[in-house]
C-alpha cells in the first residue's frame, strides 16, 4: 500500500462495477426517464435498414483503408 502524498489526501476507494445497481435516490427519476437502470444494447434487435446500413458503413470504411494503403505502397 502506498502512502499519501500529503495527510490530508484521501484514500484511494475501489469502485466495483455491479450492473444491477440503483442509486435509491435516484431510483423513480432513472424509471421516469430511462426506463430503468443501463442495459446493454442488443444490435440484433435494431430494424434491419439500420443493420444494413451500419454493414454498409463498416465494409465501406474497411475497403477505403485497404485501398488508401494499396495505393500507398505502389506509390
Amino acid at each position: 500500500m502506498t502512502k499519501p502524498l500529503h495527510e490530508t489526501q484521501p484514500k484511494s476507494v475501489r469502485v466495483g462495477l455491479k450492473a444491477d445497481y440503483i442509486n435509491p435516490q435516484l431510483q423513480e427519476l432513472q424509471q421516469i426517464h430511462s426506463g430503468g437502470p443501463i442495459r446493454n444494447a442488443e444490435l440484433s434487435s435494431l430494424p434491419l435498414p439500420i443493420r444494413y446500413f451500419g454493414y454498409f458503413f463498416f465494409t465501406s470504411a474497411t475497403l477505403m483503408l485497404l485501398v488508401d494503403l494499396l495505393i500507398q505502397f505502389l506509390k
